[in-house]
């Protein structure tokens, strides 16, 4: 999942980036340039701030070119589906969850005030959640290990068990259609706690199990209007996977 795209940057200003299904992502050198949205000043300001914060490892605004951003490149691997087997590791899986701990904490103190998010805020507004903390959207170095992350387009104000358990659901992963490079679901509950651990969280499996199906129902929600938004039956496809996936963990629930 990538930011809103209204419009098609031209693919002859630079590389077009592999993995956007909701923005086309060009890179110019050192710097990338996507589609803007009325988000996009926010979103800038949230990234200085995590900057200043001593966050390393994620993107830098460079400004806003008409209706287009420019943001620093990454210089790291972020891998695209099929996910290669490092993002499985249980290093991995606790490497990004020290991650999303310290972008969570250091989001403590950010200014709401004329703040404009693509995504709808959710109660307790907890931190600024990063709302696609996935391995398709954390970089990594030539050893696979996580070095930052990017795509904050979504960002919005939520509770920290909002972003743990969407990365519970790509990272452990918790799905009934395994890829055939990650742990199955017999492995689950234990990659689950070691990644609740590993941030601080005192959440158990059951409140992962109950908050993913609610979140991967949110984002079923949002792929169906951005399928029309887009003319892109494509999210259409991907809304009804959500959609299984969480009445498969509902099943584990109950």
């Amino acid at each position: 999942m990538d930011g809103d795209v209204s419009a098609v940057l031209p693919a002859d200003e630079g590389t077009v980036l592999a993995g956007g299904n909701m923005n086309t992502v060009v890179r110019q050198g050192d710097s990338v340039l996507r589609v803007a949205g009325r988000w996009t000043p926010t979103v800038h300001r949230y990234l200085d701030y995590l900057a200043r914060a001593g966050v390393h490892g994620i993107p830098r605004p460079l400004g806003i070119e008409g209706d287009r951003e420019r943001l620093s490149f990454v210089d790291a691997d972020v891998p695209v589906y099929p996910l290669p087997d490092h993002v499985f590791t249980d290093d991995a899986l606790v490497e990004g969850a020290r991650l999303l701990r310290r972008l969570h904490d250091a989001s403590i103190g950010f200014g709401l005030d004329g703040a404009v998010w693509q995504a709808p805020a959710k109660v307790p507004s907890e931190v600024i959640c990063h709302n696609d903390f996935s391995p398709h959207n954390l970089a990594y170095d030539a050893a696979g290990h996580i070095v930052g992350a990017i795509d904050f387009d979504f960002a919005s104000p939520g509770p920290r068990l909002w972003d743990l358990a969407y990365y519970a659901t790509r990272a452990v992963p918790l799905t009934d259609r395994t890829p055939p490079n990650a742990p199955d679901m017999a492995d689950a509950e234990r990659r689950v706690r070691l990644l609740l651990d590993a941030y601080g969280s005192e959440a158990t499996w059951a409140d992962v199990l109950r908050v993913a199906i609610i979140r991967l129902h949110d984002l079923a929600e949002m792929s169906r209007d951005k399928a029309v938004e887009l003319g892109n039956p494509r999210l259409a496809d991907d809304a009804d996977g959500y959609e299984r996936e969480a009445a498969y963990l509902a099943t584990l629930r109950d």
